[in-house]
């Protein structure tokens, strides 16, 4: 049969059309029929060229934010690196947690599969969702129903990231928050900050005024970057219990530093080359920041965010900016490129059919 996927090398990208036959699904892995996927900002930073991990190499096969339906399942048992009773069945609409880990190592073993040494990425190590069909561990698929798939495939990254974050966060009471880069996954810490903590006050940051306007029509307050930013925020604002940022500008974590009241605290999440600048040290000692790192989030985290987009305790009707049809990817990656106004998250469909 035939199958369609995108294959990106550094300055190149093409959607690509090939017969096959099926190849024999290994012990543990299911096939799925892909509905959805989001473009994320690493698929961009593949096209661009950049450097892969160890047991890699160009071409790559991107997509890592995927829903689709199970077809078929191997029916050998798995050594499932998660808790019995979470894999799904065919039939089963399902997110794909992006990350295959080896079960084994300490990370595996604290829970942070995500950070697995040994992992196998989804679009990177392995064929991604970007195409008509992928094969994935079932234990790293987590069932979902009653959602879009345009929406539900954000859950694997966009959505599941800003949950991870902000648990890292240790929020508490009702927090003043301010997300520099509330675009694809910031927007949704916005969200989920609002959602877990209803007494919040929140602040997002972005790049152009219209996007700040999707802001505020969403009931938050929103900002514009900008040379004179820190100033205009401490005085309209005053400082903040945390900063979240996920900009990918080199000057934000800084900003974000100057942002912070005494104690308080920077997650950062921005996919950025070179060295992470915070501004003075002192700036950090002497009143005790705390600053964390966020990558991706846990099978565990993603059970936990698709429970909460199941029972309406988060929205995900503006996760989802613009859609294309997967045939239309280069025009896709090139508008997610240019970083338009009013950008949240871009999403490729296929002909697989609705929910």
């Amino acid at each position: 049969m035939a199958s369609r996927y995108v294959e990106v090398a550094p300055g190149e990208l093409s959607v690509r059309t090939e017969e096959f036959s099926h190849r024999p699904l290994a012990a543990g892995e299911a096939r799925v029929q892909v509905l959805a996927c989001g473009i994320c900002g690493t698929d961009l930073h593949l096209w661009h060229g950049m450097p892969l991990p160890p047991g890699s190499s160009y071409p790559v096969r991107p997509g890592h934010e995927v829903c689709g339906r199970v077809v078929e399942m191997a029916t050998a048992p798995s050594s499932s690196t998660g808790p019995a009773g979470h894999e799904p069945a065919v039939g089963d609409m399902v997110v794909l947690h992006p990350v295959a880990p080896c079960g084994a190592c300490d990370s595996c073993a604290l829970g942070l599969d995500q950070l697995c040494p040994r992992g196998r990425v989804l679009g990177i190590h392995e064929p991604g969702g970007l195409s008509d069909e992928v094969v994935w561990p079932a234990d790293r698929m987590v069932p979902v129903t009653g959602i879009e798939p345009t929406q539900a495939a954000v859950l694997a990254d966009a959505v599941a990231t800003a949950y991870r974050a902000v648990k890292v966060a240790g929020l508490a009471g009702n927090p003043h928050v301010c997300v520099i880069g509330a675009g694809g996954v910031g927007t949704h810490v916005l969200e989920l900050v609002r959602a877990l903590h209803p007494g919040a006050r929140l602040v997002g940051v972005t790049g152009t005024e219209r996007s700040a306007a999707r802001l505020r029509e969403a009931g938050y307050e929103a900002e514009v970057n900008g040379p004179d930013l820190v100033s205009r925020l401490r005085r309209e604002y005053g400082s903040f219990d945390h900063v979240f940022e996920f900009s990918g500008s080199a000057d934000a974590p800084a900003q974000a530093v100057r942002l912070l009241r005494a104690g308080g605290g920077l997650v950062f999440g921005s996919v950025l080359e070179g060295h992470l600048d915070l501004g003075p040290a002192q700036a950090v000692q002497t009143r005790e920041l705390s600053v964390k790192g966020v990558f991706s989030a846990s099978i565990e985290d993603l059970r936990e965010v698709v429970a909460l987009a199941t029972n309406g305790v988060i929205d995900l009707g503006g996760s989802v900016s613009h859609t294309a049809d997967l045939s239309d990817a280069a025009a896709a990656f090139a508008t997610l490129d240019a970083r338009p106004a009013g950008l949240v998250r871009m999403v490729l469909t296929t002909s697989g059919g609705d929910a």
